[in-house]
């Protein structure tokens, strides 16, 4: 299994953004974070959601983590 290294890390959180606030991306699809776009604490991302800086690093390294298993 491949394993994102830091420098990575900082280029997807440097070309994403974080936003705290959800927000519909391009696509219309409701995001938060540094990209996601799935459930925080089991609830679906709507508008008004907003999150810390520290959920945000943790749905990325969830995120990522899930997307690494399939490299």
């Amino acid at each position: 299994m491949m394993r994102t290294s830091q420098k990575g890390i900082n280029l997807i959180k440097e070309f994403e953004g974080c936003r705290l606030k959800a927000y519909k991306c391009p696509a219309g699809v409701w995001t938060i974070g540094y990209g996601h776009t799935g459930k925080v604490g089991g609830k679906q991302i709507c508008s008004g959601m907003v999150i810390t800086k520290e959920k945000a690093i943790s749905l990325l390294k969830n995120d990522m983590a899930n997307s690494e298993s399939y490299v």
